[in-house]
């Protein structure tokens, strides 16, 4: 298997992977709240895998900047869904409530980074870097000035706007496992 389809699928998974287990594992109760997290954890290493296998082909400040903070984001998130998966209760609760906002915020921050990086580079069409760029924007505004409480009233808002990234996501790992050999 060819670098670039290794680098298209985990922009794939990164994509579709957390919608898969968080709706076909944790809401279903197949799992626990715990197993879905852990799981969850690592199909959400794919966000810095894809990113890191990008910024290998085209060399651009950007996109290793947005790496960097894809890679300490997600190092935080897992954190913050492990605290979230144990279900302890009580303060540990506020714990895991207090860090998610900051955690993938700052991952949205990294992947708008990595966005204005990419519409530098012809690694992907313009329009579509773009549009990560500007969705990733929207997320990281919206986790980063929002208080816990508000979010948590208003988590309607985060799961589409999550999807769309994702989905945005899934279109890249097209694009990548199409791009030419000789790029």
């Amino acid at each position: 298997m060819t670098d670039k389809m290794v680098n298209g699928i985990l922009f794939i998974i990164a994509g579709l992977g957390p919608f898969v287990v968080y709706i076909g594992l944790g809401e279903t109760g197949i799992v626990s709240m715990a197993y879905t997290e852990k799981i969850a954890a690592y199909v959400l290493l794919t966000w810095p895998l894809a990113f890191m296998m990008t910024r290998n082909i085209k060399r651009n400040n950007f996109i290793d900047a947005g790496f960097l903070i894809i890679v300490v984001a997600w190092g935080a998130g897992i954190v913050t869904d492990a605290i979230n998966g144990a279900e302890l209760g009580g303060v540990s609760d506020s714990i895991g409530e207090a860090i998610a906002p900051t955690a993938w915020s700052l991952l949205f921050l990294g992947v708008l980074i990595s966005g204005i990086g990419y519409t530098r580079t012809d690694l992907f069409p313009k329009w579509l870097s773009g549009l990560l760029s500007v969705l990733s924007l929207i997320a990281f505004a919206y986790l980063a000035i929002m208080s816990t409480e508000h979010l948590s009233s208003n988590e309607g808002f985060i799961a589409p706007l999550w999807m769309a990234v994702s989905l945005v996501m899934v279109i890249l790992g097209i694009f990548t496992m199409r791009r030419n050999e000789t790029e």
